[in-house]
């Protein structure tokens, strides 16, 4: 079952366990600030907040399981009050953290950082020694000039 969770919450950057709290997978986008681009920042939060696991859950552990969706509601519910019916137990989330209970209290021990996955980049501007040629261009009125002998000599060419 803890297989199944962990997937899952991964999948869905969140996990509600019934009366218990949530886990949610917060993210703070790659920043520039100056020349460096900071590294995003990923974060596993637990809140206490008791509701019900969505239906989009019970779906997804019954096809887990092969079993109906009541009966991975049923099987759910027996797991959770099984792990925690001592007062010091814990639920791990693969390598990601634990839920710990101590009394009635429900803290996650979180073991995932997301420093060790992005780093911070630093660039500096590109230093060159090379003269940048200015390309030369013909000034407009000369074009102009060009263009009306080009025009009358073709006008007198025609009328010949």
């Amino acid at each position: 079952m803890e297989k199944i969770l962990q997937q899952y919450f991964v999948q869905h950057n969140e996990l509600v366990l019934t009366n218990i709290g949530t886990i949610h997978l917060t993210k703070k986008p790659a920043t520039w600030i100056g020349d460096t681009l900071h590294a995003p920042e990923l974060d596993i939060l637990f809140t206490t907040a008791k509701k019900k696991p969505s239906a989009e859950f019970y779906t997804y552990l019954a096809e887990a399981l092969s079993i109906s969706n009541e009966q991975a509601n049923i099987q759910f519910e027996q797991f959770l009050q099984k792990n925690f019916e001592n007062q010091d137990a814990s639920l791990t989330i693969g390598n990601l953290g634990c839920v710990e209970k101590k009394g009635d209290e429900y803290t996650w021990v979180n073991n995932f950082t997301s420093k060790h996955f992005y780093k911070d980049i630093t660039i500096s501007p590109i230093q060159t020694n090379e003269e940048v040629e200015k390309p030369k261009s013909i000034q407009w009125p000369w074009i102009a000039i060009i263009l009306f002998i080009l025009a009358i000599a073709a006008i007198v060419f025609k009328s010949f």
